[in-house]
């Protein structure tokens, strides 16, 4: 009986350390956006208000720019001062930017769908961003 009392402490206890994330806590900190079947290059990011960075590898970063609408929707766009864009780059600014409109979090992980459109293009593609720190 002992056993069994401990064990259930130990399964609740290692239960309530898991993190219970909330879309507020992407605002702020070290992400990783694991590469996918679209684009297999994983990025790292640091957010801190309303400014993001990026980079895929040491020395190669771009710097973004965050409007939030609400805690879990917001837009993204290139910031033209610290970067020079590249023709993605352009074409998601002239069109307002990136809409991401976050879908689930689950531990330390939040899924989105990002949406770019313009008068000729919809062009929608899902993601995720995982908590670092």
């Amino acid at each position: 009986m002992k056993k069994l009392i401990i064990l259930s402490l130990i399964t609740v206890s290692l239960s309530s350390c898991e993190q219970d994330l909330k879309c507020a806590d992407f605002k702020n900190g070290t992400f990783l956006i694991p590469g996918d079947s679209i684009y297999p290059i994983s990025s790292n990011i640091i957010r801190k208000n309303g400014r993001q960075v990026e980079w895929e590898k040491a020395g190669d970063s771009t710097h973004a720019i965050i409007k939030y609408l609400d805690d879990c929707n917001w837009i993204l766009t290139y910031d033209t001062e610290l970067s020079e864009l590249d023709e993605l780059e352009q074409l998601i600014n002239n069109s307002g930017g990136v809409k991401v409109e976050v879908l689930e979090i689950k531990g330390d992980t939040l899924f989105y769908n990002g949406v770019l459109k313009n008068d000729t293009l919809l062009f929608e593609q899902p993601g995720t961003i995982i908590k670092l720190k």
